[in-house]
């Protein structure tokens, strides 16, 4: 019984964070496309900015460290093709984070407008960053994971 409850326990805080980055992923795709068809111009502040993301990024980052503290990978039998697909999903979310931190940081930043909300830009930087480092952990996890499901092999 404690196996399955350990199972559950780590699907259940998989899907918090597999959720977590599909949700940074869409949610960022629209200011992704403006950042790079528009560089240098500042994101307009909307009233529904943000308090889902920082929510989000913070159960991520709970499901994260809680499941590294006190949750095991469950055992797994050898499986290359899931082991290849979780190595490849963590690459996927390695990759959506290393494009959204060369365009803001080498593209839009070196163009910024003059007359940028100074304040705006640190809290949207705080948020980048928290975000990155979720998709990392994430990133993390997945490869964790498919390292074993293939360690049999």
């Amino acid at each position: 019984m404690t196996n399955l409850k350990s199972r559950a326990a780590y699907l259940a805080l998989l899907l918090v964070q597999l959720s977590g980055a599909l949700f940074i992923i869409l949610e960022g795709l629209p200011e992704f496309r403006h950042l790079m068809n528009h560089p240098g111009e500042q994101l307009p502040f909307e009233r529904s900015d943000n308090l889902a993301a920082p929510i989000m990024i913070m159960a991520m980052q709970v499901a994260y460290w809680y499941r590294l503290q006190r949750v095991p990978l469950p055992p797994q039998r050898s499986n290359p093709i899931l082991s290849h697909l979780f190595l490849f999903l963590g690459r996927l979310a390695f990759i959506f984070g290393g494009s959204l931190f060369g365009v803001v940081f080498f593209r839009h930043l070196p163009e910024i407008h003059q007359g940028a909300d100074l304040w705006l830009m640190f809290r949207r930087g705080l948020q980048l960053l928290a975000s990155l480092f979720a998709l990392f952990c994430v990133t993390l996890e997945l490869e964790r994971l498919g390292r074993a499901l293939g360690s049999n092999q």
